[in-house]
């Protein structure tokens, strides 16, 4: 019934709580078209963002909601000029988090990963994909099921390759 009050700049940028959110866009493997124009995918960065400010008071509470709606609801990017996929850097003033969204192969879900960037480090994203291994058994990570099981099922990557390095596999 109450949503928090933001600031957007087309992307949520910062909310009434310090959650701010920066965004930067990727090449992905991966693209789909909006439901509007043909496409099944409903969730933009831009309607993620928003959604992720309005009801989100930490950053690794914004990137859960923000990967659970992307999934449900699909993901879509801007464009193969502007990128298909997403980086965003999501901070409160306690943590820090380097997201990473594209659509899945299907076109109707999405494929993502965030990493936590440690206290004493900063976190960096310039239009790449910068997370490489991922282990979603440490609590710094989290990520949809989608990474392991789609890099699988393409032969991308196998359990005994060791931990998946989502830039490798889902950077185009």
């Amino acid at each position: 019934s109450h949503t928090y009050s933001y600031y957007e700049e087309t992307y949520g940028a910062m909310n009434e709580h310090q959650l701010g959110i920066g965004e930067s866009t990727c090449s992905g493997v991966f693209g789909t078209k909006p439901l509007g124009q043909g496409g099944k995918a409903m969730m933009s960065v831009d309607t993620l963002s928003q959604l992720a400010m309005e009801r989100t008071m930490r950053s690794r509470d914004a990137v859960q909601l923000m990967g659970s709606l992307a999934e449900k609801y699909g993901f879509y990017g801007a464009g193969s000029f502007e990128g298909t996929a997403e980086s965003l850097l999501v901070t409160d003033p306690n943590e820090g988090w380097i997201f990473h969204i594209l659509p899945d192969d299907t076109g109707t879900s999405a494929v993502w990963a965030a990493q936590r960037v440690p206290d004493d480090h900063i976190g960096v994203v310039a239009n790449a994909f910068m997370i490489r291994e991922v282990n979603f058994s440490d609590p710094n990570y989290m990520g949809s099921a989608s990474v392991h099981a789609i890099a699988q099922t393409k032969g991308w990557w196998k359990p005994s390759d060791g931990l998946l390095d989502f830039t490798k596999v889902y950077s185009d």
